[in-house]
């Protein structure tokens, strides 16, 4: 059938057919593409009417902002992009080939990164391959033409080899949470990118987490990770852990506060939850302040009591979990501070997520028959 782009908002656009809405996204596209070089050759007419400065630019981009109601991070690529088509090639390769803001980025910031003298090679190169490729994979294109261009990499003695800039900045704020940025070398950033993304994707069609609550999730399960890995160093003859401490009394009636090893005060509800975990040692104070228990260190559930739990729960036992045993903690169905004994009859496999839903929503989970059951 034949498509209007002209149909009228309220059309039953529903009516039309899968075909029919492919075909209708690919124009959208297409004129999207088209406007937006448009935009590109009336910034550059104005652009040549300057003296092209530094000055010039500036208020280009003020005049763009005002003009056109858009951000100044959108005008000054409207700037970047008129300059870059001051290259007769790149310039008849984007209108013929009518490239996407995308592509025009990547051979702009290509072209940056070439030295001089090999820049108009590196051109070719790019209005060769852009029409051809999709933005992820011109780009690899884009970064191996740089590659090859210095092929011997750094000078063995750069500093930057033997020391790789690595910075992280850790803030606590005020509620107790924790503000996090820095900077990683490329090996150590690309190996935390992979590491975050295998654990970072949809538990399920209903996850509404988004992109960057998924990350902070699945850097979270980095850590515990770490923290139970053998390959950490001993702090004072021990493995790396965190200490809580809190009195007998409100640790059984769920009450006040706790003390969390150099970092302040914890609400006793997170201390419950927190008590499961194999990498706190509790420090159980009377009223007299004596320590009256110090839980295990090491692991709370014992390796054969974990392993049966493995088979039995396959993974996390949340309805519609199932995440990997090794990204599941073994929890406490009858709760360690009331008595709950360690045995597979009172323990269920729970990755960090479900976890804190049992602890701090109204889902509760019981063993019904020697299998763990969940209800609200």
């Amino acid at each position: 059938m034949s498509v209007n782009l002209d149909m009228p908002v309220d059309a039953e656009w529903w009516r039309l057919g899968d075909g029919a809405l492919g075909e209708i996204g690919v124009l959208i596209e297409q004129r999207r593409k088209n406007d937006y070089l448009r935009e590109i050759a009336v910034v550059r007419e104005q652009w040549n009417r300057t003296s092209r400065t530094k000055d010039d630019r500036k208020a280009l981009v003020a005049s763009l902002t005002v003009a056109w109601k858009i951000t100044r991070g959108e005008a000054r690529d409207l700037v970047r992009f008129a300059e870059l088509f001051g290259r007769d090639a790149v310039r008849d390769v984007a209108n013929v080939a009518v490239l996407s803001k995308q592509h025009l980025t990547i051979i702009d910031t290509t072209l940056s990164a070439a030295p001089e003298a090999d820049r108009d090679d590196v051109e070719a190169a790019l209005v060769e391959n852009a029409p051809q490729f999709d933005t992820v994979d011109f780009s690899d294109i884009a970064k191996r033409i740089l590659l090859l261009l210095d092929q011997d990499g750094k000078a063995p003695d750069d500093p930057e080899l033997a020391r790789p800039t690595r910075e992280l900045y850790i803030t606590r704020r005020p509620d107790g949470s924790f503000d996090i940025r820095g900077h990683l070398d490329l090996e150590t950033g690309a190996m935390l990118e992979a590491a975050i993304a295998a654990k970072s994707k949809p538990t399920t069609a209903e996850d509404t987490r988004t992109t960057a609550e998924r990350h902070g999730d699945a850097f979270a399960e980095i850590v515990e990770i770490a923290l139970g890995s053998d390959a950490l160093p001993e702090e004072g003859g021990e493995k790396p852990h965190l200490a809580l401490t809190m009195s007998w009394k409100d640790f059984q009636e769920q009450r006040g506060t706790a003390d969390l090893e150099g970092m302040g005060p914890l609400n006793a509800a997170s201390v419950r939850r927190i008590a499961c975990d194999s990498t706190i040692l509790r420090v159980v104070l009377g009223a007299k302040s004596e320590v009256l228990d110090i839980g295990r260190a090491s692991r709370t559930i014992p390796n054969a009591i974990r392993r049966a739990l493995i088979i039995r729960d396959k993974g996390c036992a949340f309805p519609g979990c199932g995440r990997k045993p090794r990204q599941c903690h073994a929890h406490h169905v009858v709760e360690w501070a009331d008595g709950g004994p360690t045995s597979l009859d009172n323990l269920v496999l729970l990755c960090s997520a479900c976890h804190r839903l049992i602890h701090h929503s109204d889902w509760k989970v019981k063993i019904n028959e020697g299998l763990p059951e969940f209800h609200r």
